[in-house]
């Protein structure tokens, strides 16, 4: 089976289109996306028939770990910009995912590299999170805390100064003082009314360069608290996102890149 080496910002995926999903594909997961056994990526991503003639494909994504996400609004974008190339960036596409049923743009670009947007629809804010349950020490300024649910689950917690962080410590201390379900974990500095700044901690992976989802998460807990407007640039590590908001949900808007591909024997 062929896969494709996509990053999207710099958070990467293999991507397969299948048929059907082989067999034991958490394991797969697990050895092609390991460091050390496989190619290093943060996810691997499937693109399965699903029989409607609305639906171009179903998203089928599973974490380095092995364990399997709602969704990803880079991965989503990667799998997309696949699509795009072998269908002569005919769009926009419907892809069903674990989360439901997102639509995706194809804006410029062209099979190595494309801008790309996906609307990742509406989300739902979780309960006021006390500071104390999260298990860390609060030597920095925290002005904010929140849950938010873009199809998979978030907390974002505003900063005075991203610089002060180590997201590799923080994250992993939220996230274990989690349930056993995990979350993913965002740090965020308000730049301006107009840009954001992120650092992420993903489940299931570790620190990313970027996160798609946790882009719109942090944005969307940015705008719920009036510290931005409807759009906004989103910088991380990997480069920069751009959300805005509009009563259909929010978009989110990226560059993906096409790295390499890769022929793996695999059963089922």
């Amino acid at each position: 089976m062929q896969f494709v080496k996509y990053h999207g910002l710099g958070n990467t995926f293999l991507i397969g289109l299948a048929s059907r999903l082989p067999e034991n594909p958490s394991k797969l997961a697990q050895t092609l996306c390991g460091a050390q056994t496989g190619l290093g990526v943060d996810g691997l991503i499937f693109g399965i028939s699903c029989g409607d003639e609305d639906i171009e494909t179903q998203m089928v994504l599973f974490n380095a770990d092995g364990s399997r996400a709602e969704i990803s609004g880079n991965g989503i974008r990667c799998l997309a910009h696949e699509l795009f190339s072998q269908n002569g960036f005919i769009g926009p596409l419907s892809i069903l995912t674990d989360a439901g049923v997102r639509e995706i743009k194809f804006i410029e670009g062209n099979s190595d590299e494309a801008l790309i947007e996906v609307n990742m629809g509406q989300v739902t804010f979780g309960p006021k999170i006390e500071f104390a349950h999260l298990g860390i020490v609060n030597d920095f300024d925290i002005p904010q805390i929140g849950t938010v649910d873009v199809g998979n689950p978030h907390i974002v917690l505003q900063v005075g100064d991203i610089s002060l962080v180590d997201i590799e410590v923080l994250g992993s201390t939220v996230e274990s003082a989690w349930n056993d379900d995990g979350i993913n974990v965002h740090v965020m500095e308000v730049i301006s009314r107009d840009e954001i700044s992120i650092l992420t901690w993903e489940r299931g992976v570790g620190v990313t360069e970027a996160c798609g989802s946790g882009a719109i998460a942090s944005s969307a807990s940015a705008y719920q608290w009036g510290l931005i407007g409807e759009n906004v640039t989103v910088s991380m590590a990997g480069g920069e996102a751009y959300v805005s908001y509009h009563k259909e949900g929010f978009l989110l808007k990226g560059s993906s890149v096409r790295m390499n591909s890769h022929e793996v024997s695999i059963s089922g």
